[in-house]
Protein backbone atom coordinates (compact mmCIF):
# COMPACT_ATOMS: atom_id res chain seq x y z
CA UNK A 1 0.00 0.00 0.00
CA UNK A 2 1.48 3.35 -0.97
CA UNK A 3 2.46 5.65 1.84
CA UNK A 4 0.61 8.98 1.95
CA UNK A 5 2.59 12.09 2.66
CA UNK A 6 1.33 14.74 5.12
CA UNK A 7 0.30 17.13 2.31
CA UNK A 8 -1.65 14.32 0.62
CA UNK A 9 -3.52 13.56 3.83
CA UNK A 10 -4.46 17.22 4.23
CA UNK A 11 -5.78 17.33 0.67
CA UNK A 12 -7.90 14.21 1.18
CA UNK A 13 -9.33 15.54 4.44
CA UNK A 14 -10.25 18.81 2.76
CA UNK A 15 -12.01 16.94 -0.06
CA UNK A 16 -13.88 14.77 2.45
CA UNK A 17 -15.06 17.81 4.39
CA UNK A 18 -16.18 19.52 1.21
CA UNK A 19 -18.17 16.45 0.20
CA UNK A 20 -19.79 16.25 3.64
CA UNK A 21 -20.82 19.89 3.45
CA UNK A 22 -22.47 19.25 0.08
CA UNK A 23 -24.48 16.35 1.49
CA UNK A 24 -25.52 17.92 4.81
CA UNK A 25 -28.57 20.25 4.95
CA UNK A 26 -27.60 23.89 5.13
CA UNK A 27 -29.46 25.88 7.79
CA UNK A 28 -30.89 29.18 6.59
CA UNK A 29 -29.21 32.23 8.08
CA UNK A 30 -31.23 33.41 11.07
CA UNK A 31 -32.33 36.80 12.32
CA UNK A 32 -34.06 37.91 15.50
CA UNK A 33 -37.16 40.11 15.53
CA UNK A 34 -39.48 41.44 18.19
CA UNK A 35 -43.07 41.01 17.06
CA UNK A 36 -46.09 43.15 17.89
CA UNK A 37 -46.89 41.08 20.97
CA UNK A 38 -43.44 41.90 22.36
CA UNK A 39 -42.13 38.38 21.82
CA UNK A 40 -38.61 37.82 20.48
CA UNK A 41 -38.60 35.34 17.60
CA UNK A 42 -35.74 33.74 15.66
CA UNK A 43 -36.71 33.77 11.98
CA UNK A 44 -35.05 33.02 8.62
CA UNK A 45 -32.99 35.99 7.51
CA UNK A 46 -35.04 36.18 4.30
CA UNK A 47 -38.20 34.05 4.52
CA UNK A 48 -39.15 32.56 1.16
CA UNK A 49 -42.49 30.90 1.85
CA UNK A 50 -44.82 32.63 4.29
CA UNK A 51 -48.09 31.27 5.65
CA UNK A 52 -50.50 33.69 7.33
CA UNK A 53 -53.09 32.36 9.76
CA UNK A 54 -56.03 34.63 8.86
CA UNK A 55 -57.20 36.70 5.86
CA UNK A 56 -56.18 40.19 7.12
CA UNK A 57 -52.63 38.97 7.71
CA UNK A 58 -52.31 37.12 4.40
CA UNK A 59 -53.41 40.27 2.60
CA UNK A 60 -50.89 42.44 4.45
CA UNK A 61 -48.15 39.97 3.50
CA UNK A 62 -49.42 40.15 -0.09
CA UNK A 63 -49.24 43.96 -0.08
CA UNK A 64 -45.59 43.87 0.99
CA UNK A 65 -44.27 40.78 -0.83
CA UNK A 66 -46.89 38.98 -2.96
CA UNK A 67 -44.52 36.31 -4.23
CA UNK A 68 -43.55 35.19 -0.71
CA UNK A 69 -46.96 33.72 0.12
CA UNK A 70 -46.99 29.92 0.41
CA UNK A 71 -50.77 29.80 0.00
CA UNK A 72 -54.06 31.46 0.89
CA UNK A 73 -56.10 30.77 3.99
CA UNK A 74 -59.46 31.38 2.28
CA UNK A 75 -60.67 31.06 -1.32
CA UNK A 76 -60.55 34.17 -3.48
CA UNK A 77 -63.41 35.08 -5.81
CA UNK A 78 -62.69 34.98 -9.53
CA UNK A 79 -63.18 38.76 -9.65
CA UNK A 80 -60.55 39.25 -6.93
CA UNK A 81 -58.10 36.76 -8.42
CA UNK A 82 -57.90 38.77 -11.61
CA UNK A 83 -56.24 41.58 -9.64
CA UNK A 84 -53.60 39.49 -7.92
CA UNK A 85 -50.05 39.15 -9.21
CA UNK A 86 -49.52 35.97 -11.27
CA UNK A 87 -47.24 34.51 -8.59
CA UNK A 88 -50.08 34.66 -6.02
CA UNK A 89 -53.15 34.20 -8.20
CA UNK A 90 -53.25 30.40 -8.23
CA UNK A 91 -51.73 29.55 -4.87
CA UNK A 92 -53.34 26.65 -2.99
CA UNK A 93 -56.03 27.35 -0.41
CA UNK A 94 -54.59 25.91 2.80
CA UNK A 95 -57.22 27.11 5.26
CA UNK A 96 -56.52 29.15 8.36
CA UNK A 97 -56.60 29.43 12.13
CA UNK A 98 -59.43 31.90 12.73
CA UNK A 99 -63.12 32.30 13.49
CA UNK A 100 -64.77 29.84 15.82
CA UNK A 101 -61.98 27.27 16.01
CA UNK A 102 -61.32 27.00 12.26
CA UNK A 103 -58.16 25.07 11.39
CA UNK A 104 -56.44 24.30 8.07
CA UNK A 105 -55.61 20.99 6.45
CA UNK A 106 -52.38 20.56 8.39
CA UNK A 107 -50.98 17.92 6.07
CA UNK A 108 -51.41 20.20 3.06
CA UNK A 109 -50.01 23.11 5.03
CA UNK A 110 -46.82 21.18 5.79
CA UNK A 111 -46.55 20.15 2.12
CA UNK A 112 -46.53 23.86 1.23
CA UNK A 113 -43.30 24.05 3.28
CA UNK A 114 -43.61 27.52 4.84
CA UNK A 115 -40.51 28.76 6.63
CA UNK A 116 -42.42 31.46 8.53
CA UNK A 117 -45.95 31.88 9.88
CA UNK A 118 -47.67 35.21 10.51
CA UNK A 119 -50.29 35.31 13.25
CA UNK A 120 -52.68 38.24 13.51
CA UNK A 121 -55.50 39.55 15.64
CA UNK A 122 -58.15 37.13 14.33
CA UNK A 123 -56.05 34.12 15.34
CA UNK A 124 -56.37 35.06 19.02
CA UNK A 125 -59.63 33.12 19.13
CA UNK A 126 -57.84 29.93 18.08
CA UNK A 127 -54.97 28.70 20.26
CA UNK A 128 -54.47 25.47 18.32
CA UNK A 129 -51.71 26.88 16.15
CA UNK A 130 -49.01 27.35 18.82
CA UNK A 131 -48.34 23.67 19.42
CA UNK A 132 -48.67 22.83 15.73
CA UNK A 133 -46.06 25.30 14.51
CA UNK A 134 -43.73 24.61 17.43
CA UNK A 135 -43.84 20.91 16.59
CA UNK A 136 -43.17 21.63 12.92
CA UNK A 137 -40.26 23.94 13.72
CA UNK A 138 -41.88 26.90 11.96
CA UNK A 139 -41.41 30.27 13.72
CA UNK A 140 -44.51 32.38 14.31
CA UNK A 141 -44.41 36.19 14.26
CA UNK A 142 -47.44 38.04 15.62
CA UNK A 143 -48.76 41.24 14.08
CA UNK A 144 -51.78 43.32 15.01
CA UNK A 145 -54.15 43.74 12.09
CA UNK A 146 -57.55 44.38 13.67
CA UNK A 147 -57.67 48.12 13.02
CA UNK A 148 -56.36 50.28 10.18
CA UNK A 149 -54.53 52.09 12.97
CA UNK A 150 -52.39 48.96 13.40
CA UNK A 151 -51.25 49.02 9.78
CA UNK A 152 -48.29 51.43 9.91
CA UNK A 153 -46.44 49.37 12.49
CA UNK A 154 -47.47 46.04 10.94
CA UNK A 155 -46.35 47.09 7.46
CA UNK A 156 -42.98 48.30 8.71
CA UNK A 157 -42.46 45.05 10.62
CA UNK A 158 -43.39 42.96 7.57
CA UNK A 159 -41.18 45.05 5.29
CA UNK A 160 -38.16 44.38 7.48
CA UNK A 161 -39.08 40.75 8.01
CA UNK A 162 -39.59 39.99 4.31
CA UNK A 163 -36.53 41.82 3.06
CA UNK A 164 -38.19 44.89 1.55
CA UNK A 165 -37.96 47.70 4.08
CA UNK A 166 -38.39 50.33 1.38
CA UNK A 167 -41.75 48.97 0.27
CA UNK A 168 -42.92 48.39 3.84
CA UNK A 169 -42.05 51.99 4.66
CA UNK A 170 -43.83 53.36 1.58
CA UNK A 171 -47.04 51.51 2.46
CA UNK A 172 -46.76 52.44 6.15
CA UNK A 173 -46.19 56.11 5.30
CA UNK A 174 -49.37 56.12 3.18
CA UNK A 175 -51.28 54.62 6.12
CA UNK A 176 -49.82 57.21 8.50
CA UNK A 177 -50.81 60.11 6.23
CA UNK A 178 -54.30 58.75 5.67
CA UNK A 179 -54.99 58.15 9.35
CA UNK A 180 -53.63 61.57 10.36
CA UNK A 181 -55.75 63.34 7.73
CA UNK A 182 -58.90 61.47 8.74
CA UNK A 183 -58.33 62.14 12.46
CA UNK A 184 -57.81 65.85 11.84
CA UNK A 185 -60.94 66.14 9.72
CA UNK A 186 -63.18 64.16 12.05
CA UNK A 187 -62.01 66.22 15.03
CA UNK A 188 -63.40 69.32 13.30
CA UNK A 189 -66.94 67.87 13.01
CA UNK A 190 -69.17 68.72 16.00
CA UNK A 191 -70.70 65.68 17.68
CA UNK A 192 -74.23 66.84 16.87
CA UNK A 193 -73.37 67.13 13.17
CA UNK A 194 -72.11 63.58 12.76
CA UNK A 195 -74.32 61.32 10.66
CA UNK A 196 -75.95 58.21 12.09
CA UNK A 197 -75.34 55.08 10.01
CA UNK A 198 -76.78 51.57 9.88
CA UNK A 199 -74.49 48.87 8.43
CA UNK A 200 -76.78 46.48 6.51
CA UNK A 201 -75.44 42.96 6.03
CA UNK A 202 -76.87 39.68 4.80
CA UNK A 203 -79.32 39.02 1.99
CA UNK A 204 -82.13 40.91 3.71
CA UNK A 205 -80.04 43.69 5.26
CA UNK A 206 -81.10 42.63 8.75
CA UNK A 207 -77.70 41.59 10.03
CA UNK A 208 -75.31 44.16 11.38
CA UNK A 209 -72.30 44.82 13.60
CA UNK A 210 -72.21 47.12 16.59
CA UNK A 211 -70.07 49.94 17.86
CA UNK A 212 -66.49 48.99 18.57
CA UNK A 213 -66.57 45.88 16.38
CA UNK A 214 -63.54 45.57 14.13
CA UNK A 215 -66.06 44.97 11.34
CA UNK A 216 -67.24 48.60 11.61
CA UNK A 217 -64.00 50.42 12.42
CA UNK A 218 -63.89 52.20 9.06
CA UNK A 219 -67.28 53.77 9.78
CA UNK A 220 -66.30 54.96 13.23
CA UNK A 221 -62.83 56.20 12.25
CA UNK A 222 -64.44 58.19 9.42
CA UNK A 223 -66.76 60.00 11.84
CA UNK A 224 -69.96 58.04 11.32
CA UNK A 225 -72.11 57.13 14.32
CA UNK A 226 -73.02 53.44 14.33
CA UNK A 227 -76.67 53.18 15.37
CA UNK A 228 -76.32 49.58 16.62
CA UNK A 229 -74.94 49.80 20.16
CA UNK A 230 -74.36 46.11 20.88
CA UNK A 231 -70.71 45.11 21.37
CA UNK A 232 -69.13 42.38 19.27
CA UNK A 233 -69.57 38.96 20.94
CA UNK A 234 -67.93 36.66 18.35
CA UNK A 235 -65.18 36.99 15.76
CA UNK A 236 -67.50 36.58 12.79
CA UNK A 237 -69.97 39.19 14.05
CA UNK A 238 -73.27 39.76 12.19
CA UNK A 239 -75.94 40.33 14.84
CA UNK A 240 -79.49 39.52 13.70
CA UNK A 241 -81.90 42.45 14.06
CA UNK A 242 -85.50 43.14 13.06
CA UNK A 243 -86.81 45.77 10.69
CA UNK A 244 -88.62 47.32 13.66
CA UNK A 245 -85.25 47.75 15.36
CA UNK A 246 -83.82 49.51 12.30
CA UNK A 247 -86.91 51.73 12.10
CA UNK A 248 -86.31 52.65 15.73
CA UNK A 249 -82.67 53.47 15.00
CA UNK A 250 -83.85 55.88 12.23
CA UNK A 251 -80.40 56.10 10.59
CA UNK A 252 -79.57 59.04 8.35
CA UNK A 253 -77.42 56.79 6.15
CA UNK A 254 -77.54 53.06 5.36
CA UNK A 255 -74.31 51.37 4.37
CA UNK A 256 -75.12 48.24 2.36
CA UNK A 257 -72.66 45.37 2.34
CA UNK A 258 -73.19 44.77 -1.38
CA UNK A 259 -75.28 45.87 -4.36
CA UNK A 260 -77.84 43.10 -3.90
CA UNK A 261 -78.54 44.24 -0.34
CA UNK A 262 -78.78 47.89 -1.41
CA UNK A 263 -81.18 47.10 -4.25
CA UNK A 264 -83.44 45.09 -1.93
CA UNK A 265 -83.60 47.93 0.57
CA UNK A 266 -84.39 50.50 -2.11
CA UNK A 267 -87.09 48.32 -3.69
CA UNK A 268 -88.85 47.24 -0.49
CA UNK A 269 -91.82 49.30 0.74
CA UNK A 270 -91.02 48.05 4.25
CA UNK A 271 -87.84 50.13 4.38
CA UNK A 272 -89.29 53.36 2.99
CA UNK A 273 -90.08 54.94 6.35
CA UNK A 274 -86.42 54.96 7.34
CA UNK A 275 -84.89 58.46 6.97
CA UNK A 276 -81.89 57.16 5.00
CA UNK A 277 -84.13 55.53 2.40
CA UNK A 278 -86.40 58.57 2.09
CA UNK A 279 -83.34 60.76 1.53
CA UNK A 280 -81.73 58.38 -0.98
CA UNK A 281 -78.75 57.79 1.27
CA UNK A 282 -78.36 54.05 0.82
CA UNK A 283 -74.73 53.43 -0.10
CA UNK A 284 -73.14 50.39 -1.70
CA UNK A 285 -69.62 49.68 -0.44
CA UNK A 286 -67.05 49.31 -3.24
CA UNK A 287 -65.82 45.72 -3.22
CA UNK A 288 -63.13 45.21 -5.83
CA UNK A 289 -60.65 43.66 -5.69
CA UNK A 290 -61.71 43.22 -2.05
CA UNK A 291 -64.35 44.92 0.05
CA UNK A 292 -63.18 48.41 1.05
CA UNK A 293 -64.90 48.22 4.43
CA UNK A 294 -64.96 44.68 5.81
CA UNK A 295 -65.15 40.95 5.08
CA UNK A 296 -62.29 40.50 4.82
CA UNK A 297 -60.98 43.46 6.83
CA UNK A 298 -57.92 44.16 4.68
CA UNK A 299 -55.55 46.97 3.72
CA UNK A 300 -58.33 48.11 1.34
CA UNK A 301 -59.81 49.76 4.43
CA UNK A 302 -57.26 52.56 4.03
CA UNK A 303 -58.88 53.56 0.75
CA UNK A 304 -62.26 52.74 2.28
CA UNK A 305 -61.58 55.29 5.02
CA UNK A 306 -61.14 58.03 2.44
CA UNK A 307 -64.22 56.91 0.52
CA UNK A 308 -66.33 56.74 3.69
CA UNK A 309 -65.16 60.10 5.07
CA UNK A 310 -65.62 61.85 1.72
CA UNK A 311 -69.04 60.28 1.18
CA UNK A 312 -70.34 61.29 4.61
CA UNK A 313 -68.65 64.70 4.87
CA UNK A 314 -67.56 65.95 1.41
CA UNK A 315 -67.06 69.51 2.71
CA UNK A 316 -64.56 68.30 5.31
CA UNK A 317 -62.92 65.69 3.08
CA UNK A 318 -62.96 67.11 -0.48
CA UNK A 319 -61.01 64.20 -1.93
CA UNK A 320 -60.87 63.57 -5.65
CA UNK A 321 -61.82 59.93 -5.16
CA UNK A 322 -61.01 58.97 -8.74
CA UNK A 323 -57.43 60.18 -8.32
CA UNK A 324 -57.21 58.76 -4.80
CA UNK A 325 -58.27 55.38 -6.17
CA UNK A 326 -55.71 55.51 -8.96
CA UNK A 327 -52.92 56.46 -6.55
CA UNK A 328 -53.86 53.73 -4.09
CA UNK A 329 -53.94 50.99 -6.71
CA UNK A 330 -50.58 52.08 -8.09
CA UNK A 331 -49.00 51.85 -4.65
CA UNK A 332 -50.69 48.84 -3.06
CA UNK A 333 -51.54 46.74 -6.11
CA UNK A 334 -48.77 47.81 -8.50
CA UNK A 335 -51.49 48.44 -11.06
CA UNK A 336 -52.04 51.44 -13.31
CA UNK A 337 -55.77 52.15 -13.17
CA UNK A 338 -57.37 54.44 -15.75
CA UNK A 339 -59.86 57.14 -14.82
CA UNK A 340 -62.68 55.03 -16.25
CA UNK A 341 -61.55 51.97 -14.30
CA UNK A 342 -61.36 54.03 -11.11
CA UNK A 343 -64.93 55.20 -11.62
CA UNK A 344 -66.03 51.60 -12.12
CA UNK A 345 -64.24 50.55 -8.94
CA UNK A 346 -65.95 53.33 -7.00
CA UNK A 347 -69.16 51.80 -8.24
CA UNK A 348 -71.68 54.55 -7.64
CA UNK A 349 -72.18 57.53 -9.93
CA UNK A 350 -73.58 59.39 -6.91
CA UNK A 351 -70.86 58.22 -4.51
CA UNK A 352 -69.96 61.83 -3.74
CA UNK A 353 -73.39 62.46 -2.23
CA UNK A 354 -74.26 60.88 1.13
Amino acid sequence: MPCLTAPSVRVLLALALAAACCLAPVAAPAATVTDMSGKTVVVPDTPRRVYALSPPDALLVYAVAPCRLAGWNYPQTSAARAWFAPCARDLPVLGGFFAMGMTPDKEELLKAAPDLAISGSMAKSNSDFDAFFAGAGIPVVHIESESPEDYPRALRLLGGLLGDKERGEALAAYADRTLADIRQGVASIPEDKRLTVYYAEGGDGLYTDGRGSFHTLVLELAGGVNVHPSPQTRVYGMDKVTLETVLGYAPQVILAQDAKCRDLILASPLWREIPAVRAGRVLNIPDLPLNWFDRPPSFMRLLGLKWMAHTLYPEVFPYDMVQETRDFFKLFWNRDVTEAEARTLLGQPDADKP
